[in-house]
């Protein structure tokens, strides 16, 4: 049940508002089974208004097979019929606040001339894209069950979706980690090639003057060689001088008395006193050297 508050008023002479009351007759427009199952015929039932022209009263809330037909100040020269739909609530409802709807097709009076929704029901998702592809201007239900397993399928797919993101989040880092890595290598290396291309040149810089200085040794020691040769060269020449000076200043070969065949000696084999022998003179030559 839902409670509706009603208050009637009507204005006075003195610019306010005066309580009315009087007789509110309510009635269920249509025969309708309610969630029992019960047959609920259009009966009616009256509720007089208070003192204060107000009263409150409980009315089964609508459905699609019925809505309540209100008598405002029934039997009154002021009477005056609504069609209201009663929504299921469990606070309290103000009379104003109810939807009014048209008699006949229960459409609320606000939606007047608009287009009516209509529904379709299916027994699978199959056929309710089947019924939607027909009727785009409808509505299609299908069995919640069927649409409670889409919804799980697509739930986990997304959840896949999100957990191979997180994977492909983490290679992608590990890659940018190992890529950071590399360059650091590529740094230190190229810093060991600079070292190592620094100390070649230093240890060329040290062949080529080691190989100045060798070439300097070999001068040096080649006109060395060439001083010793020149100066053995004078000194073999001034030899060979003395030599042949000392031999331009050696007594001619002779007979000289008592010697036999020009050898210089005597018949006993002695060399005469006074006698200059050839063979000891050629001695002293190269003693003299």
């Amino acid at each position: 049940m839902t409670q509706i508050h009603i208050s009637i008023k009507k204005p006075n002479n003195q610019g306010g508002l005066d309580p009315v009351t009087g007789t509110m007759r309510f009635c269920p427009v249509r025969r309708h089974f309610d969630t029992a199952k019960n047959l609920v015929i259009a009966a009616s039932f009256d509720a007089d208004l208070s003192a204060s022209g107000e009263l409150t009263v409980d009315l089964l809330p609508t459905t699609s097979a019925f809505v309540w037909q209100v008598v405002e100040l029934a039997d009154s020269p002021q009477a005056y019929t609504r069609y209201v739909e009663v929504p299921n609530s469990q606070a309290r409802v103000e009379y104003m606040d109810l939807v009014e709807v048209d008699a006949g097709t229960f459409v609320p009076k606000d939606m007047a001339g608009s287009q009516l929704l209509k529904v379709r029901r299916a027994a699978t998702q199959s056929e309710a894209e089947t019924l939607s592809a027909q009727y785009p201007d409808e509505l299609v239900f299908f069995d919640e069950t069927a649409t409670t397993a889409k919804a799980a399928a697509a739930l986990s797919t997304l959840e896949s979706i999100t957990a191979e993101a997180q994977t492909n989040a983490m290679l992608a880092k590990s890659a940018m980690l190992s890529a950071r890595s590399s360059a650091d290598s590529a740094t230190a290396t190229q810093s060991d090639l600079s070292s190592l291309a620094s100390n070649a040149s230093m240890a060329a810089a040290s062949v080529a003057n080691d190989s100045q200085t060798v070439a300097d040794t070999a001068n040096a020691v080649a006109a060395k060689g060439e001083s010793a040769i020149a100066t053995i060269d004078s000194t073999v020449r001034a030899v060979k001088d003395k030599a042949e000076a000392a031999t331009t200043v050696l007594p001619s070969t002779g007979t000289t008395e008592g010697t036999t065949g020009g050898t210089g000696k005597d018949s006993a084999g002695e060399t005469p006193a006074g006698t200059v022998s050839e063979e000891p003179a050629a001695k002293a030559t190269v003693k003299g050297a």
